[in-house]
């Protein structure tokens, strides 16, 4: 069964670019409990990328991309097009080509959890691509999938319209619904660990700029035992 929804609820596209070249370390941390992060299997398939987009979520049936493709017709400028791909990797979603038209219409990324191939072509074109692998094999062209669903990628939980955000480290997924504060409160950290950093590299340790002597001091914290070894 083919669920296909060409509605999403976006955020302003300049909002949403906000968030190009702030870390997704710093975002993990203000979102703190709220955070989606994916996990260490979804990898950028080359350094340097940054990339901040509205999702468009598919649902993707095993070794098959035909709904992939239809994903991208729906998609709009500065989409990230989400692919819940089962984790499936012996067989390539995407490709050169598929990343060639998503340049062309000006999306943002994709993420798929599955594999993909033709990293040096993507590479070449720079659009920004994030996988669970790399494999050569092509994908069949014959199931149906969905598109604009919940879907879990990288074992995240990822809705149309969430915000989602790349770097070198990972992707995290923003809620919309405080998106403002979100960016104001990881600009707030930023600001701070610049602070931090000047005194670290003036030789104060983090130890005691943090005071975790309290820490050690806790009842609940005992030192080992030195006869176990």
């Amino acid at each position: 069964m083919s669920l296909i929804n060409p509605d999403v609820d976006r955020l302003d596209r300049e909002l949403v670019e906000s968030f190009e070249g702030i870390p997704t370390a710093i975002l993990s941390d203000v979102l703190g409990a709220r955070a989606a992060v994916m996990d260490s299997g979804i990898d950028p398939i080359y350094s340097g990328i940054e990339m901040a987009g509205t999702a468009l979520t598919v649902k993707a049936v095993p070794g098959d991309n035909l709904i992939i493709h239809k994903a991208i017709t729906v998609a709009e400028p500065g989409d990230v097009i989400v692919i819940d791909g089962k984790g499936y990797t012996e067989t390539a979603y995407l490709g050169e080509l598929m990343s060639a038209s998503c340049e062309a219409h000006d999306l943002s990324g994709i993420i798929v959890d599955g594999a993909i191939r033709d990293r040096a072509e993507i590479e070449e074109i720079g659009f920004p691509v994030y996988a669970r692998g790399v494999h050569p094999k092509g994908p069949l062209k014959h199931a149906p999938g969905s598109i604009n669903v919940p879907v879990t990628c990288g074992g995240a939980t990822v809705a149309p319209g969430d915000i989602v955000v790349g770097d070198d480290e990972g992707v995290v997924v923003v809620p919309p619904n405080d998106v403002e504060a979100t960016l104001e409160s990881a600009r707030e950290k930023q600001a701070a660990e610049r602070i931090l950093r000047e005194r670290v590299e003036d030789g104060e340790y983090l130890y005691d700029i943090g005071n975790y002597d309290e820490v050690l001091e806790d009842p609940d914290v005992t030192e080992p035992d030195d006869s176990v070894s």
